[in-house]
């Protein structure tokens, strides 16, 4: 990517290792969120590299994403990692390779190799939880090992961050509330937008209006459960309603059959149709083809699914979980709801409601939303300022 010599020329280059993979197609906000910075960062002078450190590689190998570095590094399986921390190999790659960075930035957390990174390089060091901190998390799955490993590692290594980066401002009075770190920035998730966002009359095409839900099919996590029980009171309540339940996404820990499984319990002959995971062109076909846009999480980071349909201008339905509810609500972009069935039924209810001009109104405000708040050059250049107060 060219750099834009207005921003970046002007100030001296800051340069930055990213500890994560690195995915050109993916639905992780994770992996998303890693795409975006590196691809953005270059034009407010910060040279990115990428160090994805897996067990899945049995040598140092090194790769080009457009003009990223990509550096493969070979680690040990989870368990032995925490133990035996990282391989020789790997270990070398990063005293050899320190002097030339400037930082780390560390994703996602519960993590042995970023923490035996961090240590191995005695860099200053950026973390981004993404949410991985939240209380739904770590009283979840393996929460007696998160516990233990909390305690005895992640806490110190936390603590001797430079700066602990929230994506949303919830999360960021947790980390505040949980941490004793040497600062804390927000920075929100953010997205390339289209080109153009679609007129609300392309929403309205077909035979019926489309209610969509796009992201990995983890129910208790997205509250999919709470969808359907949802979306079937609108339809005992409102007979003659012309929508239709689309689910789209990965399957994840069985959660396709478990949806499908009540689905048939409550709507047998009008139930949700499931697509399976979409990338591309499917996957903004279906965007741009929602009349409204649902996520009922029951906690979050900050989902991309939402912005991505935010920026086709479509209005959504969201809970509080999902951390954008309080700027839904500002540009009155959607509704935000309570993660109960009622009131995802009775969300539904007023959107599915709305006269032609006020949805022709809430299409053009969720495009705003996106516009002013969510896009990778005001993200990027964020962090870069970030960066830049770290190290001098």
């Amino acid at each position: 990517m060219q750099q834009a010599p207005s921003e970046a020329a002007a100030v001296p280059s800051i340069r930055v290792a990213h500890v994560a993979e690195l995915l050109e197609t993916s639905v992780s906000g994770v992996d998303r969120t890693v795409a975006g910075l590196v691809t953005h960062l270059e034009r407010f002078g910060v040279m990115p590299e990428v160090w994805h450190v897996s067990n899945h590689y049995s040598s140092l190998q090194e790769r080009r994403s457009g003009s990223v570095r990509v550096f493969e590094l070979p680690a040990y399986p989870r368990m032995r990692s925490a133990v035996s921390r990282l391989p020789r190999s790997t270990r070398r790659f990063i005293r050899e390779r320190r002097d030339q960075i400037d930082m780390l930035h560390l994703h996602s957390v519960f993590i042995p190799d970023n923490v035996w990174v961090a240590r191995e390089a005695r860099l200053p060091y950026v973390i981004t939880p993404h949410g991985g901190y939240a209380a739904e998390v770590i009283h979840g799955r393996n929460w007696a090992a998160k516990t233990l490993w909390m305690r005895m590692v992640e806490r110190k290594y936390v603590g001797n961050a430079s700066l602990i980066h929230a994506v949303s401002p919830r999360e960021l009075d947790d980390l505040r509330a949980m941490f004793r770190a040497g600062s804390f920035v927000y920075a929100p998730n953010a997205i390339d937008l289209p080109t153009t966002p679609v007129a609300p009359a392309e929403r309205m095409v077909g035979p019926r209006r489309r209610v969509v839900f796009l992201g990995r099919l983890a129910v208790e996590h997205k509250g999919l459960d709470v969808l359907l029980e949802g979306y079937t009171g609108l339809l005992r309540s409102e007979a003659d309603v012309d929508a239709e339940l689309i689910v789209a996404g990965p399957d994840f820990r069985s959660g396709l059959a478990r949806l499908q499984r009540l689905a048939a319990s409550l709507l047998p002959e009008d139930g949700p149709l499931f697509l399976g995971p979409l990338f591309g062109r499917d996957k903004d076909a279906l965007l741009t083809s929602a009349y409204v846009f649902v996520h009922t999480s029951r906690w979050e980071g900050m989902p991309y699914a939402v912005l991505e349909a935010l920026a086709t201008g479509c209005p959504v339905l969201v809970t509080p979980a999902t951390n954008l509810g309080a700027f839904v609500e500002e540009y009155g972009a959607g509704q935000v709801v309570d993660g109960t069935p009622e009131g995802v039924s009775d969300g539904l209810k007023r959107l599915l409601g709305l006269p032609i001009e006020k949805y022709g109104q809430m299409c053009l405000s969720a495009r705003r939303l996106a516009e002013e708040r969510f896009t990778w050059p005001t993200v990027a250049r964020e962090v870069s300022t970030a960066y830049r107060t770290l190290i001098g």
